[in-house]
Parts: C-alpha cells; sequence; structure tokens
C-alpha cells in the first residue's frame, strides 16, 4: 500500500492543484456533495460575505482539499524528514519546543486543516504522543493507517471511554497527547457549544482535561503561505480553558481563531453541524 501512495503522490502539490483547478473549470465540482457541504459550512462561518465571496472561498477550499487529500498520501508513503521538507515556516514554534523541554505534559489540538497526517508526522519528529484514532472501516487502509502513526513509540488508541482513559494517562506521566477537536463526538460524549455563533455538538474532552489537569494547551494547523509553501501554525490557549465557567467555550473560540488565519485550507466538507439541537434545522439535508 506504501508503494501505491507513493506513486499517486509523486506529482507536485502545485501540479495536483493546477489539474484540480482546470477540472473546476468544468464546472461539474459544484455537483458533488463535497463542494456543496463546503459551501454550506462557509455560509455558516461567514454570513457576512457576499455570496460571490463565498463561493470563492469554498471553491478555493475544495481545491486545497483535494490537493491536502496527496500531501497526505505523501506523509504515509515517505520517510519523516522528506516529508518535512515540504515545510517551510513553522509560527510560534517555541509554543511546543518550550512546553516539550518543560517536560511537564502538553496537550496539542490539532485542527483539520490541510493534512493531520503530515502535521502529525512533524510533531512526532519532535516528540512522541500518544493520541485518540477514529477506527477506518476499510481493514487493509485502517491498519495501514495505524501502523503509520504507531511508528516510532507513539501510541494510538481507538477513541471510546477506554481510549480518553490513556489520554489521561499519559497527561499524568507528564506526557504529550495529540487529539483533534473540531469532528463532530459520539453521541453522550459532548455538549452543544457555539462555534462560528451557532450550536454546535462539540468534544468536551480537551477542556475537560486541561481543567483537571491544568497541562498547557496549544492548536496547531498546516497551512499555505502566499508563495504556496506550506507552513504550521501554532497559538496558544486562552486562558479560558482554566476556568470552570468558561473553559467550553474557549476551546471553539481558539479552533475559530487557528481557522481565520487561512479559511481556505479548512477542511469545510465535514458535516460539523450535522447533530443539531433539538428544533434545528439540519443544515444537510438532501445532500
Amino acid at each position: 500500500m506504501k508503494v501505491l501512495f507513493y506513486l499517486i503522490s509523486i506529482p507536485s502539490s502545485s501540479l495536483i492543484r493546477s489539474l484540480v483547478k482546470f477540472y473546476c473549470l468544468l464546472g461539474f465540482y459544484k455537483r458533488s456533495s463535497m463542494f456543496k457541504v463546503t459551501l454550506i459550512n462557509i455560509k455558516i462561518a461567514y454570513p457576512l460575505l457576499t455570496i460571490k465571496e463565498q463561493n470563492a472561498l469554498a471553491k478555493s477550499s475544495f481545491v486545497e482539499s483535494l490537493t491536502g487529500a496527496v500531501e497526505t498520501f505523501r506523509s504515509w508513503s515517505r520517510r519523516p524528514h522528506t516529508a518535512h521538507k515540504k515545510i517551510f515556516r513553522i509560527t510560534n514554534q517555541f509554543l511546543i519546543t518550550q512546553n516539550i523541554l518543560n517536560n511537564n505534559g502538553l496537550i496539542i489540538v490539532a485542527v483539520h486543516s490541510r493534512s493531520v497526517d503530515l502535521l502529525l508526522k512533524w510533531i512526532n519528529a519532535k516528540t512522541n504522543t500518544t493520541t485518540l484514532y477514529k477506527k477506518i472501516n476499510n481493514k487493509i487502509l485502517d491498519s495501514f493507517v495505524r501502523s503509520q502513526r504507531e511508528a516510532d513509540g507513539n501510541k494510538v488508541f481507538e477513541t471510546s471511554i477506554s481510549g480518553v482513559r490513556q489520554i489521561y494517562k499519559a497527561l499524568i506521566a507528564n506526557q504529550v497527547v495529540c487529539l483533534a477537536a473540531d469532528q463532530v463526538p459520539q453521541d453522550g460524549m459532548g455538549e452543544y457549544i457555539k462555534l462560528f455563533n451557532r450550536d454546535s455538538y462539540t468534544t468536551t474532552l480537551v477542556p475537560s482535561l486541561a481543567l483537571k489537569t491544568k497541562k498547557p494547551v496549544i492548536y496547531v494547523s498546516l497551512n499555505l503561505n502566499l508563495n504556496k509553501n506550506l507552513e504550521v501554525t501554532i497559538i496558544d490557549s486562552n486562558k479560558d480553558i482554566y476556568i470552570d465557567s468558561k473553559h467550553q467555550l474557549s476551546m471553539n473560540k481558539d479552533i475559530e481563531k487557528l481557522i481565520n488565519i487561512s479559511p481556505s485550507d479548512y477542511s469545510w466538507e465535514y458535516k460539523r453541524f450535522k447533530k443539531p439541537p433539538i428544533g434545528t434545522k439540519n443544515p444537510y439535508l438532501g445532500i
């Protein structure tokens, strides 16, 4: 499988981007569920944009999401140092470096911008991590991806109560945990919290761990700069995450802040608002 992903990812990101843009010129992309969901989410997140601006941002995100998929294949099929050559800049690198050196535990929250797997490999080149993992339905692909994330002594646990216990144990042992907190959790494992001014069923794991353990929290994403080069963006957590009455909303505010740095890099094709509160219409009906 590694050979297959290697062959798929031989073309440069710029070439893939150009091919996707050419496909977009044909107009068929507007019929895809991926684009439709992307546009709905962008309309929710940025209601003050004009219709033309919303469509332009949705199209740009569509192009970058497909380009980001190739970046993921590249990270799966090449040695870490090779994949990392594609990252030209790190903003606020001291936040991750200093917290690792402190050896007092660290919660890293990654948002789904471009390639999460490439970002995780970059993090794991600096420190081993313990992460949660959502099982993939295809057994062969699931085994392959899991082996990639567990390479070189990193630990991966399935998203479950048992997995959460392992994450907590790792933090208590002053280890580094890496979590994605911008997807819809399982029923009973989240609460409705505002995200882009809309009630969104959101995991409470990160803010609960922060409040309980008082470990530092940082947020990371993979973005493109103006020269179309990859860079890692890191921001520090809002200190409200350690205040009982504010900790849950604090996480979504920081996620919004990170997404707003480069909205076109975010994976808007995910149905983030698919579990609306009772009485609220599901925005994705009919897709």
